[in-house]
């Protein structure tokens, strides 16, 4: 049965545990087999009954709306040049994106009809802003703040019925607005004919190449290899990092008393267990920047203690977006991030030069500290060493000779011939 699921619906499967989405297919179902092995739960059965039955309702709707042999052989109606807002693909929702703030539709998901032979095709749609649309950008253009920033931005993602899809552009994707090229970010694996660019894809600014006023064409070159894709046009506002930084600590504050309740669950005493944990030790430095937090977080479903910096975590992904706990790799999307309150507190509490803390079973905690004089007694006894190796260096470096007389006379080095003076 798992053999029968497309990559999209392995990455929800995926996504709804918790657990990684990226990759080939082939790994995808290697996570799966080993969450159906090693994790299997209610839920995950639950997951994988409704994809199997969407899945099979799909087909079966397919099958029945298979056209005749007559219309197979039919041609198609030439005159339609562009694809208008009208032929919508209602179907497909893409993922909601933290730093675009969507604020109106311009043109539907709309999907990416192939008109003739061949593998490049070219796509070809119309839109018009309405009057409230072009009231917004021409402010957004005339406003000298740069706090708002709004842009019309084209989406692409994956023609598919199940779960929320992800952007991705189409291979030798190319895309023009009034016959004016946009510049697409993208990058490939390989020179292959057929290969899509890696993720992640990010929504392509159209605003620069738009007419306010007047009626727009937008042409998107694509490669047709068999994948069926939807486009999309939205007017965003763009969210800066701290914007989603003062938003978490608006609404995303974990309570104290969660937080103590989770560090108490943590050391709860196993009766069956013969080893009784006493402390449960915490890093104040953050697992990536290597500096200490300054907003403690982690997602919803990670069952560590132990927190990564939101403010970096959110630049971070805004240069390319990843979502994935540093501690865990588990997928932390941004509307799953909390930040944790009591390590808030600690932070405000110890002093700047504490690294680690140790949570007792009270839910209290103490400074982890150091021994800073062994380190010293390591550099010293280093140090010791040194000498003690030139000294005895330099004792190898000479020759010694005695003579009856009682007088002592040193020569150099022993590629040196001794020179000795004869009384």
């Amino acid at each position: 049965m798992l053999e029968a699921f497309r990559v999209t619906e392995l990455r929800l499967l995926l996504s709804r545990m918790g657990r990684s989405k990226s990759g080939l297919k082939k790994e995808l179902m290697t996570r799966v087999r080993d969450l159906l092995l090693n994790d299997c739960s209610a839920e995950l059965l639950s997951a994988v009954r409704e994809l199997h039955t969407l899945r099979q309702g799909s087909r079966d709707a397919r099958r029945s709306s298979k056209p005749s042999p007559v219309q197979i052989i039919s041609m198609p109606d030439p005159t339609p040049e562009c694809v208008s807002p009208g032929s919508v693909c209602a179907e497909p929702q893409m993922i909601k994106l933290p730093f675009y703030q969507t604020l109106e539709i311009i043109l539907p998901p709309s999907p990416l009809v192939p008109t003739f032979g061949g593998f490049m095709q070219k796509s070809d749609f119309l839109i018009h802003l309405s009057v409230n649309q072009q009231t917004q950008i021409q402010k957004s253009r005339t406003s000298q703040s740069g706090s708002t920033s709004l842009q019309v931005v084209l989406r692409i993602c994956y023609s598919e019925s199940v779960g929320v899809e992800e952007d991705q552009y189409p291979p030798n994707i190319g895309v023009s607005v009034n016959h004016a090229n946009c510049p697409v970010q993208c990058s490939y694996s390989s020179n292959k004919m057929g290969v899509e660019p890696s993720r992640p894809c990010r929504p392509i600014d159209i605003t620069p190449e738009l007419y306010i006023t007047f009626t727009n064409r937008f042409s998107v070159l694509w490669g047709n290899f068999g994948k069926s894709y939807t486009v999309a046009v939205y007017l965003v506002r763009v969210v800066s990092c701290q914007e989603l930084l003062d938003q978490l600590r608006r609404t995303a504050v974990e309570p104290l008393e969660i937080c103590r309740r989770r560090v108490s669950e943590k050391l709860c005493s196993d009766p069956e267990s013969e080893v009784a944990t006493t402390g449960l030790q915490v890093s104040l430095m953050c697992p990536v920047t290597k500096l200490r937090l300054c907003v403690p977080c982690r997602a919803r479903g990670c069952a560590h203690l132990q927190c990564f910096d939101a403010s970096f975590y959110l630049q971070m992904n805004e240069r390319k977006p990843r979502w994935t706990c540093p501690v865990c790799h588990r997928h932390a999307p941004c509307d799953e991030l909390r930040i944790d309150s009591l390590l808030c507190e600690v932070l405000e509490s110890c002093g700047e030069d504490e690294e680690e803390i140790e949570f007792l079973s009270d839910s209290s905690w103490r400074a982890v500290r150091h021994e800073k004089d062994d380190k010293h007694k390591v550099l010293h006894n280093d140090e010791d060493l040194q000498k003690e190796e030139t000294v005895s260096t330099h004792l190898q470096d000479e020759r010694v000779h005695f003579r009856k007389s009682g007088k002592v006379k040193t020569s150099g080095p022993k590629s040196r011939k001794p020179q000795v003076q004869n009384y």
